[in-house]
């Protein structure tokens, strides 16, 4: 939906003329609110006002549109965006996007107004229409896919306004600095790589899809729509879908299906990386991969890694980073480096990590716990020769985008560039990895600093300001770096406005978390889940006590079945105990939860 000067003013006369002629009209305008389904044509010479379009003049029509700069966004994808990351947060506005709305009166005294609700409404209830001719064909072939700067859409007429008025294209909050094509846009540019190459004529419309549904489903169609098929490339041999075809058949699905997924995202620290680039290292030299073997490794890693920075900075480590600075300092002043790294690292959390987003299993050599590096595994080490952080807000600049409609954040396209996931127009081979790795089965897995600041977040949710509000710089960086790991995990969702909110999967790990003692370390990880699910597979489930049994002599069958060494698993049983996930022979409820949040995770 996109509405500017000259849109505006018209729908405010068809508000009061109720039918116009289009040839005393501004074609571009018209053409605007034709596709974002907000007029329709009554006669081929006349047009009029939808449902929408009406509620959306209503609302509009105290808006002095000659006031206006031409070109102004008065409702934009952008603007759309933005109301409803405040309707998820109990219509309260931020920093980021107060302003803008109240310039547009969708804003008063930090909360949205009864209009932009009413705005927001209409959008979601109307239908736009989907028209692509051969001329615009060629202009998406030519676009990039973004996230990229806005002025790196091509300038022909009005056709990038036309993108958005049809739902293909979406702007980054709070003021369309960056564009990317939306996921019914990805799935219209891919459809026209493979067909639709004509000069002249449609190339892609509703009545083509249906047509060409009716092929997939083995229905009559008429001959010379077979034909008109076969000539744009989207069936062969009268009944045969091309690639092309199938493209096509998707776009009509998410058409159909507006149902946004769950917003999957990845993140990597750099000391991750080292971890796993440290096992595949004792994997090669043929050395167990235990928990003793790793630590060494990296501890002679880091120390080599702090001694080249301190030789490089001297006495100027104050020019670092300033949280690296500290832990350069410390390095510089301890001389038992042990004591420094586990002062400073968590190998145990990176392990973790590295689980729990499917680069490294855990098994058993020899009655030893080992660690091996999986196939996502290897191709992020071949990624990372450079060993770099990769964060959460950046894979989700690129994965945000393959939503029904969504828009980015201008800061988030920034580090990802840093990160060099994303290119000037579009995303890098690594950027491509990592959207691939934030689609995979995760496990479950929550730090103990991760779980304070995971409670501290209501249910309804919070604005970042709020969460950071009184903190000192290296808290809030530190703050930061943990909602960046719980979104990565799926529990949170950081929204492009600031605001923070629980996923499915985060309230229902939020209500499984509830029952474990206060301070406990990691509250959930992949080792207590294996060991969880494993003893609940074996037992039998008691419903009216909302647990699974298991018998003694089944231990050692879902002992088995974990992947684990009896040794671990036995620990891990001692500590979900604790935890309140097991008791004697049984899952508790609070450990059926935690299988119920991981379920929702990946489904």
């Amino acid at each position: 939906m996109i509405i500017k000067k000259e849109s505006g003013k018209l729908l405010l006369k068809l508000l009061e003329a109720k039918k116009l002629a289009v040839a005393d009209l501004n074609n571009e305008a018209v053409e605007e609110l034709n596709l974002s389904g907000l007029v329709r044509f009554s006669t081929p010479a006349e047009i009029e006002l939808t449902y929408g379009g009406e509620g959306i003049a209503n609302i509009l029509k105290d808006i002095n549109f000659d006031e206006l700069k031409d070109g102004f966004r008065v409702i934009s994808s952008e603007i759309i965006s933005m109301i409803e990351m405040a309707i998820l947060n109990k219509d309260k506005t931020t920093s980021i996007t107060n302003d803008v709305l109240a310039q547009r009166g969708f804003a008063k005294d930090g909360v949205i107004t009864d209009n932009a609700k009413k705005v927001f409404d209409i959008y979601m209830a109307t239908e736009p229409e989907l028209v692509i001719d051969a001329q615009m064909a060629n202009y998406i072939r030519k676009s990039p896919m973004g996230p990229t700067e806005a002025h790196h859409l091509p300038v022909e007429g009005n056709k990038k306004d036309l993108l958005e008025a049809m739902r293909l294209i979406t702007y980054s909050i709070p003021v369309g600095e960056y564009v990317t094509f939306t996921g019914l846009g990805q799935a219209v540019k891919e459809t026209l790589n493979y067909a639709g190459f004509v000069e002249e004529g449609s190339v892609l419309d509703i009545s083509i899809l249906e047509a060409l549904a009716k092929v997939a489903d083995g229905e009559e169609v008429d001959v010379e729509t077979l034909i008109l098929l076969e000539e744009l490339g989207y069936i062969a041999d009268v009944d045969t879908l091309t690639e092309g075809g199938y493209k096509a058949l998707e776009v009509y699905r998410i058409m159909h299906d507006k149902t946004d997924k769950a917003v999957k995202t990845f993140a990597i620290e750099k000391e991750e990386v080292q971890a796993l680039k440290t096992i595949a290292k004792l994997s090669e030299e043929g050395i167990e991969t235990t928990f003793e073997e790793i630590k060494k490794e990296l501890v002679d890693k880091k120390i080599k890694e702090f001694k080249k920075l301190i030789d490089k900075y001297g006495k100027r480590l104050n020019e670092m980073p300033k949280v690296k600075a500290k832990v350069a300092q410390e390095f510089a002043d301890m001389k038992d480096h042990i004591k420094w790294f586990d002062n400073n690292f968590n190998l145990r959390d990176y392990l973790y990590s590295l689980e729990a987003f499917g680069l490294i299993s855990e098994g058993e050599s020899n009655g030893k716990s080992v660690y091996f590096v999986t196939d996502n595994g290897k191709k992020v080490i071949a990624d990372q020769a450079d060993e770099r952080s990769i964060h959460s807000w950046s894979v989700k600049t690129l994965s945000l985008s393959n939503k029904f409609f969504s828009s980015p954040n201008r800061k988030w396209v920034e580090e990802a560039r840093r990160e060099r996931i994303l290119s000037v127009y579009e995303a890098t081979k690594s950027g491509l990895l990592y959207e691939e790795l934030a689609e995979c089965e995760k496990l479950p897995f929550i730090s103990k600093y991760e779980a304070e600041i995971f409670k501290s977040i209501p249910s309804s949710g919070m604005s970042c300001e709020e969460l950071l509000s009184g903190k000192d710089e290296e808290e809030k960086t530190h703050i930061m770096e943990a909602i960046d790991k719980l979104e990565a995990k799926g529990y949170v969702e950081h929204l492009a406005d600031g605001h923070i909110i629980e996923t499915e999967a985060g309230k229902l790990m939020d209500d499984a978390l509830s029952g474990v003692p206060s301070g406990f370390g990691e509250p959930v990880n992949p080792t207590f889940y294996r060991v969880i699910k494993a003893i609940a597979e074996v037992g039998s489930l008691y419903v009216k006590e909302k647990k699974v049994r298991i018998q003694p002599k089944n231990i050692k069958k879902a002992q088995k079945l974990s992947g684990l060494s009896a040794e671990k698993f036995n620990k891990a049983i001692i500590a979900a105990k604790e935890a309140k996930y097991l008791g004697n022979n049984s899952v508790n409820e609070s450990g059926l939860k935690l299988l119920e949040a991981v379920e929702a995770l990946n489904k």
